[in-house]
């Protein structure tokens, strides 16, 4: 039986599918994407949250700078458009696997590259963050120890 997959067009036309992750690779695209967005971002959400002062907020937006530069970017897109789990139609013409030459010809900006990633993204971590509540961080009151 073939794996389902998902399809998302952009406005240009050009239509992404996309397959879920092996389990392996979910863990470890979780593990980097969280590394390197979640912890920086939840630094900056502290400090302006916490109404720190502007040395705290400027501390955490460094940090976070210092965590996604270029290489860091350009190495979490390859590890998200995986090859073997995203391809691409360009133009209605057969679908191929998605390498950088086709995210080349097949996206306009670099809003059309982050929207495929955010896609893939959802498509594969969705679940975890909707059903996985009661498994990560929240206890229920059956479960409370008087």
């Amino acid at each position: 039986m073939a794996a389902a997959r998902h399809e998302f067009k952009l406005d240009n036309g050009n239509k992404f599918y996309i397959r879920r992750y092996d389990a392996f690779l979910s863990l470890r695209i979780l593990g980097e994407v969280q590394k390197r967005f979640l912890t920086p971002f939840s630094a900056i959400m502290e400090a302006r949250d916490a109404n720190a002062n502007s040395t705290a907020f400027n501390d955490a937006v460094d940090r976070i700078s210092k965590s996604l530069d270029g290489d860091a970017l350009v190495d979490l897109a390859k590890k998200v458009l995986n090859p073997d789990f995203v391809s691409v139609s360009i133009d209605n013409d057969e679908a191929q696997k998605l390498d950088e030459g086709a995210l080349n010809m097949a996206t306009d900006s670099i809003f059309d590259v982050i929207s495929v990633i955010v896609e893939v993204l959802r498509y594969n971590y969705t679940e975890l963050f909707t059903r996985g509540r009661t498994l990560i961080g929240q206890v229920q009151d059956s479960t409370v120890i008087h």
